[in-house]
């Protein structure tokens, strides 16, 4: 009999193969863990012994689970796990390790829709911008990464992840490479933005930079690779530093982005393309739209694009 962990194993060396971001294979990993975990408690250590209620129960076992904080487990957390899960058991009959699939049946949690939080006006998003020192080589780089993020609304583990190669300043587009779910996407980059990172690129990283073959766009102080941790403590830096009552955080520039472009009319479709979601819950429609097309919403669109400075 075959243990638990040789099994997940082999699921995420097939996970590996069909080209899975490592993050995500990790993920899955855990998600399983705490599956195991259930079922030993359970008593049950052959996963042929598994039946459709054993993993009913799992779900119901789930929504009164508590998070690190002592709240429940958000819905979209409890169907991430449930993901992992019937991935999990649909691996197992395609490789014969099980007759059936009894996590078939399984039906996720309906997600409430709920409004991002802490949205930042355009006064508010001006003031963060405008926080860092660009007279020092650390503050016009954090100038470059606020800009940034506010132009594209992208990930913070996207951000870090950019390397020099990526970003166009000359026609104002950025390539993110391996995106949420292994996605690839170009995204525009407006005008100001791209002023900032040229300068950037050309005049501040070489400073910074320690080794010749690090490729990331944007490096530590310390010459390295900036990881998308600190970023999160470089955006609370300076909403702290302008005195903002709000959690703010790089996600809630991603928000801002998308809610400002949507105020001034901008197509949903075209937000959806922009932050490289996969599809529209509200309107169940995925339509892709060219990269240009993108760029001219942008342009119009963005309120940053309004600005000269």
């Amino acid at each position: 009999m075959l243990t638990y962990e040789t099994l997940a194993e082999k699921f995420g060396q097939v996970l590996l193969v069909r080209n899975y971001a490592p993050r995500t294979i990790l993920m899955e990993q855990l998600y399983l863990k705490k599956l195991f975990r259930y079922l030993r408690e359970a008593g049950l250590e052959d996963i042929t012994k598994v039946r459709k209620e054993t993993l009913r129960d799992y779900q119901e076992h789930l929504a009164e689970q508590e998070n690190g904080r002592g709240s429940p487990l958000c819905v979209a957390t409890q169907n991430n796990v449930l993901k992992a899960v019937k991935k999990f058991f649909q691996f197992l009959q395609e490789e014969d390790f099980l007759l059936g699939d009894p996590a078939r049946s399984l039906v996720y949690a309906k997600t409430p829709r709920r409004l991002p939080r802490s949205i930042l006006t355009v006064a508010e998003v001006r003031k963060i911008l405008q926080a860092p020192d660009t007279t020092t080589l650390l503050g016009y780089r954090d100038r470059a990464i606020l800009e940034l993020l506010y132009s594209t609304g992208i990930r913070k583990e996207e951000m870090g992840s950019l390397l020099v190669a990526d970003v166009d300043y000359l026609e104002g587009f950025v390539r993110v490479n391996h995106g949420k779910g292994g996605k690839d996407r170009v995204v525009p980059l407006g005008k100001i933005a791209c002023r900032y990172l040229e300068n950037y690129i050309k005049a501040v990283r070489p400073q910074l930079v320690q080794d010749t073959g690090n490729g990331f766009l944007f490096v530590s102080a310390r010459g390295k690779r900036f990881s998308h941790n600190l970023l999160g403590e470089l955006v609370s830096k300076y909403a702290r530093r302008v005195k903002l009552n709000k959690n703010v955080t790089p996600h809630t520039f991603r928000h801002t982005c998308a809610t400002l472009m949507l105020k001034n009319r901008a197509n949903i479709r075209h937000i959806q393309e922009l932050l490289g979601h996969s599809s529209l819950e509200s309107t169940q429609v995925y339509t892709a739209v060219t990269v240009a097309d993108l760029k001219a919403v942008h342009k119009r669109c963005h309120p940053r694009e309004k600005e000269t400075n």
